[in-house]
C-alpha cells in the first residue's frame, strides 16, 4: 500500500512524503506513524523557513537589574545627622 503525506504551509505544498507500506498492522502502523513524524517535521522547517523577518531571541537589557538611576541617592550615613 503507497502513503502519502503532503504538507502544506499557506496553501502551498512545501513537502510531500510519500513510503509504500506493508506487513502486519502493526508494522504498517509504525511506518505510517514514522512517515508522519517525518511529515511534522518538515512542516516545521517550512513553517521556521517562511517567517519573513526572525525577531531575536533576548531583548538586550540595560545593564544590571535593567534600572537606570536618573540621580542620586540621598546619603544613609548616620553621621550625617
Amino acid at each position: 500500500m503507497q502513503v502519502e503525506i503532503a504538507v502544506k504551509v499557506d496553501g502551498r505544498v512545501v513537502k510531500t512524503q510519500t513510503a509504500e507500506v506493508s506487513g502486519t498492522l502493526e508494522q504498517m502502523e509504525e511506518a505510517i506513524h514514522a512517515l508522519g513524524k517525518r511529515a511534522a517535521g518538515a512542516a516545521l522547517q517550512a513553517t521556521v523557513e517562511a517567517v519573513a523577518a526572525p525577531r531575536p531571541l533576548f531583548r538586550k537589557t540595560a545593564g544590571p537589574g535593567g534600572t537606570k538611576v536618573t540621580k542620586a541617592a540621598p546619603s544613609r550615613d548616620s553621621t550625617a545627622r
